[in-house]
């Protein structure tokens, strides 16, 4: 199935920018394939005189980095101030967290790292420009609203919400259930630990937006079917570090942005990426960790199916005192059965709500 056209048969246009003519040309060629119109570039310049000049400036740019003259992120920040509406996804074999972060804020819709087999590229480009692409933003605006009335009627929201929701909602749509159970699943542990209203209410924003900061990994290393290798993993552990430094410009989420930090962090000191120990982790992270590790437990994944609530508890259980907080985890153990299905029925992966 090919996703290069548009309903009335309008083929749709790809600007490929890269100084290496082998990486134009192998771009081109895969995403020919798929029925895209290619338009190449060497350079930033030239592709910004195309779309200044051509009745159709394209429907998305495609570019490398590290190029001579104009690079690829002032290219980005050109192409989002005169055509905001057309996705950049940048293309390249550097990667590092100061870029990532830059290229987020300058408004790159995704990011692959070199190099990248042809299915990855062709399944990035369709994300973007795929028939249900708006349709499934829609619903996940519609889904993040609600949850903003609800939190609304609880808590006084903090300024930098619907900001941070915007990242969110636009460009990982893919883990909205699972960000909800998650967040659901805190609470109940939050409510059963006694925690305040407010800390009830820092929990559930840390818990759904713990991953914010995988919408700065790039696609083929995020959605890699196998193991990642050395490198990929490296890369892949600088999301909870990106996710707080988005948030670290809201100083009323400090709390909710320390979650997202400390997420992958164990009570035995061996997590990341601050490596931090017991109760050097705040609690809000450490309530997360339990309820996250029994998501992914109870949660259908390619290579096989979920398990029961009883094989997730008795695997948290084995972890106490090293990846989970024991004490938590004893709470934990006493939680209804019935509402832990509750959740995990209400929000079953899927994208609408």
């Amino acid at each position: 199935m090919t996703y290069g056209y548009m309903h009335e048969g309008t083929p749709r246009t790809i600007l490929i920018v890269d100084d290496e003519e082998s990486m134009r040309q192998y771009l081109s060629e895969v995403l020919s394939q798929e029925g895209y119109d290619c338009k190449t570039f060497e350079g930033s310049l030239a592709a910004l005189a195309y779309m200044s000049n051509s009745p159709n400036p394209g429907d998305l740019v495609l570019t490398d980095i590290n190029m001579p003259g104009m690079d690829g992120m002032d290219l980005l920040r050109t192409v989002k101030t005169v055509t905001p509406h057309v996705p950049v996804i940048l293309i390249s074999g550097l990667y590092e967290l100061a870029l990532a972060i830059d290229a987020l804020k300058g408004g790159a819709s995704d990011y692959l790292l070199k190099p990248a087999k042809p299915d990855e590229v062709k399944k990035l480009v369709a994300k973007h420009l795929g028939p249900d692409t708006q349709n499934q933003q829609d619903q996940m605006r519609v889904a993040l609203g609600k949850f903003l009335v609800s939190r609304d009627r609880h808590h006084q929201p903090a300024d930098g919400v619907k900001e941070v929701f915007e990242v969110l909602g636009f460009k990982r749509y893919e883990t909205l259930q699972h960000s909800r159970r998650v967040a659901a699943y805190s609470m109940l542990l939050g409510k059963a630990k006694r925690l305040s209203a407010v800390e009830l209410g820092q929990l559930e924003l840390g818990a759904l937006l713990h991953d914010i900061g995988k919408i700065a990994i790039p696609h083929n290393v995020l959605m890699k079917p196998g193991p990642l290798n050395d490198e990929e993993w490296t890369v892949m552990k600088l999301h909870p570090r990106i996710g707080w430094e988005l948030m670290s410009e809201f100083p009323e989420l400090s709390a909710e942005s320390e979650i997202v930090y400390a997420h992958h962090e164990r009570f035995d000191g061996k997590g990341y990426p601050r490596g931090l120990k017991g109760d050097k982790i705040a609690i809000g992270a450490r309530i997360f960790s339990i309820v996250d590790s029994f998501d992914a437990i109870t949660s259908d994944r390619p290579y096989r199916s979920g398990q029961s609530i009883a094989v997730a508890r008795a695997e948290i259980q084995k972890h106490a005192g090293s990846q989970f907080d024991p004490q938590l985890t004893s709470i934990f153990q006493r939680l209804a059965e019935a509402d832990l299905e509750r959740i995990r029925l209400q929000y079953p992966d899927t994208v609408a709500a």
